[in-house]
């Protein structure tokens, strides 16, 4: 692995933290979810195109296709216009995106509420999955710095989850990130880079992971008031990611064409399948699956009725403490009856200094993509 190029890193920051402020600002009763997804997507690309512009041979752009996922939906929901949905007033929305400049990648997500009455703050159990997995990620946060370990991250993300009477959700990972490498595949285990489950189970004993100096990680908190149960239901995979370490030599004509124009369009990262050019190639997308060439990623969710809250960052692990690279957001206006005493353990870390580096200030959009606008509720 080489040495972290942090202004690639800070200006993926930049382009990953104004396009998740600009799609909160959206979120409103009547907006499509694939709409908005869409839009996102085209913030990044738009935002990546206006900077590094003389580096005319620089890969950069969209790291992970932007998701909106509802509710007690948990991840990687960025739905096909068939299969659409418009947010409703009270929906717990949690927004993700992911931007690279130059395969140095930086990721974010941030939860809220579609609350038409702002004055009023939401104070049920939606309030403390919310501010569960907020305190959860900021507790965490201050923990990567060289010496502690990912069994400090994660004791600090159960006890807050438990805290507040939830479950971190199982099968959702922090990982350690390198150029043109991120969580998703097992590429991890052939790159050696450090993945953990943030769920902590003593009966597991899980491996021990020693942070140290400049490493990145992707911290990915998601805490649910259900069971926390990660299971795949009706909602079908819309983003796939190529495992560059499968070799298989196709039969179908169709599933050659598709991989080829995969291979020759989406790089290393994952891609929204929709995107690919000919529909009819998409025929050849069982045999790329089956034979481990494309991953899908899959709509989990838990129980329903449950809600699900997920804060993500970037962050390094530096001799001087943490540096977060990702900029926080603005919270919703939530109201929880359960507290973290200062005294508490979880309060004495959440006392803890990090750095939170400033990203540069990009460009001005000249035409920057049409935000989407809600649609009428007959």
């Amino acid at each position: 692995m080489g040495q972290p190029d942090y202004n690639k890193y800070l200006t993926a920051s930049a382009i990953a933290n104004e396009t998740l402020r600009t799609l909160l600002s959206t979120v409103a009763q009547g907006v499509s979810v694939n709409e908005l997804c869409a839009y996102g997507d085209e913030l990044i690309r738009s935002y990546a195109k206006s900077v590094y512009r003389k580096d005319t041979g620089m890969e950069k752009g969209i790291a992970f296709p932007t998701t909106v996922s509802v509710n007690n939906i948990i991840q990687s929901y960025s739905p096909d216009p068939s299969m659409d949905y418009k947010l409703s007033e009270g929906d717990v929305v949690k927004i993700e995106v992911g931007a690279h400049i130059h395969g140095f990648i930086a990721s974010s997500a941030h939860t809220t509420v579609v609350n038409s009455n702002v004055g009023v703050p939401i104070t049920d159990r939606r309030a403390d999955v919310i501010c569960a997995a907020y305190y959860a990620a900021e507790a965490a946060l201050r923990l990567f710095k060289p010496g502690n370990t990912n069994i400090d991250v994660m004791k600090a993300i159960q006890m807050v989850a438990s805290g507040f009477g939830c479950n971190v959700v199982n099968d959702t990972f922090t990982a350690q990130i390198d150029q043109f490498v991120m969580h998703g595949l097992n590429t991890f285990v052939m790159h050696g880079l450090n993945t953990f489950v943030n769920k902590y189970d003593p009966e597991q004993q899980p491996q021990k992971l020693t942070f140290e100096t400049d490493q990145v990680y992707t911290l990915d908190v998601v805490i649910s008031t259900g069971k926390g149960s990660a299971k795949q239901g009706y909602l079908e995979p819309t983003i796939y990611q190529r495992d560059v370490n499968q070799k298989y030599s196709l039969k179908l004509r169709a599933s050659r064409a598709l991989f080829s124009e995969i291979c020759t369009k989406y790089s290393v990262f994952p891609f929204l399948l929709r995107e690919v050019a000919d529909t009819k190639l998409k025929a050849g997308l069982s045999e790329c699956v089956n034979h481990g060439l494309l991953v899908p990623f899959a709509v989990t969710s838990d129980e329903k009725g449950s809600f699900v809250a997920q804060f993500k960052l970037t962050v390094m692990s530096h001799y001087t403490g943490p540096i977060r690279l990702t900029e926080p957001q603005t919270m919703p206006h939530i109201t929880s009856a359960t507290s973290i005493p200062q005294d508490s353990e979880i309060g004495v870390i959440l006392q803890q200094p990090f750095q939170q580096k400033k990203a540069p200030e990009l460009p001005k959009l000249a035409a920057p993509p049409k935000a989407p606008t809600p649609y009428m509720q007959m």
